[in-house]
C-alpha cells in the first residue's frame, strides 16, 4: 500500500480527502476519518502528507520509484 492513514494520529480534518488531486481517499462517515480506497491511483505527490496537521499520513514509495 503506497499511502496509509494512521487512525490514532488522524483528527478527521478532511484535508487529505479534500486536497487529493486523484481522489484516492473516501470518507468514513461513521468514524469521521479518511480511508485510502484507490491506492493504485496514488501518484505519491505528497499533498496529503504535507497538509496533514498531525502527520497521520505515511507515503510508502513502491520499489520502482526508489
Amino acid at each position: 500500500m503506497p499511502t496509509k492513514v494512521d487512525d490514532n494520529q488522524c483528527i478527521g480534518c478532511k484535508k487529505c480527502y479534500n486536497l487529493c488531486p486523484l481522489d484516492v481517499f473516501t470518507w468514513q462517515e461513521e468514524i469521521k476519518k479518511p480511508k485510502v480506497t484507490y491506492e493504485e491511483e496514488c501518484w505519491h505527490c505528497g499533498i496529503c502528507w504535507m497538509e496533514c496537521p498531525k502527520r497521520a499520513i505515511d507515503i510508502v514509495l513502491p520499489p520502482s520509484l526508489w
